[in-house]
């Protein structure tokens, strides 16, 4: 029996880190997709959608502990818009001891997860084409054809 507990011990670690590295990937995906339709330096809007998304993980110390860091740069009108997500979860006690062996854990025995997402805010199709990314050219092309 305690074979059995040891081992869903270390499956339950693995599946946590996971299931919260799947959440902060998703929002700081759809952070780039918002920031790619925001002016530069208007991130309220995408800091919110990454929020509700990071709201997903439990607020229990083994899924997260203390607070989201999340950096946004770029926007409309840039190249490229990018997000980075970072938390810091408390690891089981059995698990903790064995990362903090390894060195997989920071101060406080806590282990730190880091995100980042970076997308192409026009894309090279568009940038290469012969009108460009000018907006305006692309309406006057359309109404030529219409």
């Amino acid at each position: 029996m305690p074979v059995v507990l040891l081992a869903m011990l270390m499956l339950v670690q693995p599946a946590i880190v996971l299931y919260d590295r799947t959440v902060m990937e998703a929002a700081a995906s759809e952070g780039c997709r918002v920031m790619e339709t925001l002016a530069p330096g208007d991130e309220d809007a995408a800091r919110a959608a990454i929020e509700r998304r990071l709201d997903a993980v439990p607020d229990a110390p083994i899924f997260h502990v203390g607070s989201w860091t999340v950096e946004l740069s770029g926007g409309e009108g840039q190249e490229r818009a990018s997000v980075r997500i970072e938390h810091a979860l408390k690891p089981l006690p059995l698990i903790g001891a064995g990362m903090g062996f390894l060195g997989l854990t920071g101060p406080g025995g806590l282990f730190i997860q880091d995100v980042y997402r970076q997308t192409e805010v026009l894309d090279s199709w568009v940038v290469e084409s012969r009108l460009g990314a000018d907006a305006g050219a692309w309406i006057e092309r359309w109404e030529e054809k219409a």
